[in-house]
């Protein structure tokens, strides 16, 4: 027996050498109190995480940890913290069936020398969305990494061309965002600086390179970007760009612009005149050749499905003229219709040219 109480002697006084003991101004915190902002209870569960530094000369060992309400679970990174060490405090706040401003406790308890607890603390605004201000925003609706911009709109550029964009993107939640993955549907697009790690609050920009010289066709060209990240909420953001390619023939020279070839329509617009809904109707332009080299059409982009200009080929020697059809269908239309249908060539002087489809649909 006296073995026994003399071994739980030594090895209780061998944890107490081993750890010792530190003060309270040794373990520093990067913030103590947090402010969660406007919180909504459909959006569920919401985390947050306080950090801190073991700045003395002892281990920092956490004994326990309370929170002064069931609705908020803490947890630490370790339980023991070396000398130099920073560790986590991870917090975990349930809403459910709570209203108005709130303010959270969590009390963390260790050896400290001089002290019995540390206390940390959150607030926030809980509501219902049912009670939600029209158009108001709140944290976590879109997830928690904002962007600058939903749209990349890049307008005109030449085949050759080589340029640089970028987005901002904020972390507006309570822990780190890590954008892992930029995702192109095309290789000309390239995000150059990823991964890139967000703290809360933080704003950095992706910095994109648009390589135009890789483009196998002309006209407009559409797409998403997506963005693959830890947002807890929305791990995939989408962002939309659009461009539209062209040659580029302004460093041709003038001996090379009498030999070129020349786009001409005999009209521009067609009018397919009053229609019943779900009615088609054919009518025809002529595209016809008055340069000296061959003419090609590169590409027809229409803005509807319902206008459509298909020519039979699609090289037009030199004085040559082809009829084309022009077809419009009125299927689930009604009112005035004005369509678009724009022919990509390769005429140096007017590259592009739009026929307008018209009609009055009953």
């Amino acid at each position: 027996m006296y073995k026994h109480l003399l071994f739980a002697f030594y090895f209780v006084a061998h944890l107490a050498t081993s750890y010792g003991q530190v003060s309270i101004k040794d373990i520093e915190f990067k913030k103590k109190s947090i402010d969660l902002g406007s919180i909504y209870v459909e959006g569920g569960i919401v985390t947050t995480k306080y950090e801190f530094t073991n700045n003395g000369s002892k281990v920092f060992k956490i004994l326990n940890m309370d929170a002064a309400c069931g609705c908020t679970k803490p947890r630490a990174s370790s339980k023991v913290f070396a000398p130099g060490e920073t560790g986590f405090i991870t917090v975990e706040f349930n809403p459910k069936g709570i209203r108005g401003k709130v303010d959270k406790w969590i009390y963390v308890r260790g050896n400290f020398s001089d002290a019995y607890e540390i206390k940390l603390n959150f607030s926030a605004e809980i509501s219902s969305q049912q009670n939600r201000v029209a158009g108001q925003y709140y944290k976590g609706e879109f997830g928690y990494l904002l962007t600058s911009k939903a749209k990349l709109d890049w307008g005109n550029k030449y085949k050759q061309d080589l340029f640089q964009d970028s987005i901002s993107m904020t972390n507006d939640g309570y822990n780190d965002i890590v954008i892992k993955e930029f995702v192109s549907p095309t290789p000309i697009i390239i995000g150059t600086n990823l991964p890139i790690i967000l703290k809360p609050g933080e704003t950095k920009k992706i910095r994109l390179t648009i390589d135009v010289g890789q483009v196998d066709t002309i006209g407009y060209y559409s797409g998403i970007l997506k963005l693959k990240t830890t947002d807890k909420f929305y791990s995939t953001k989408e962002i939309a760009f659009g461009v539209t390619y062209y040659h580029d023939y302004r460093k041709l020279k003038r001996k090379h612009l009498k030999k070129s070839p020349k786009l001409i329509l005999d009209k521009t617009e067609i009018n397919m005149g009053s229609m019943g809904s779900g009615e088609k109707k054919t009518k025809s332009i002529n595209i016809s050749n008055a340069g000296k080299s061959n003419l090609e059409i590169l590409r027809i982009d229409t803005d509807c499905s319902c206008a459509l200009l298909s020519p039979e080929k699609n090289t037009i020697a030199p004085g040559e003229t082809i009829t084309v059809a022009v077809k419009f269908d009125s299927l689930y239309k009604k009112g005035s219709q004005n369509k678009r249908i724009m022919i990509y060539t390769n005429d140096p002087v007017n590259p592009t040219k739009s026929v307008f489809v018209r009609a009055e649909v009953r």
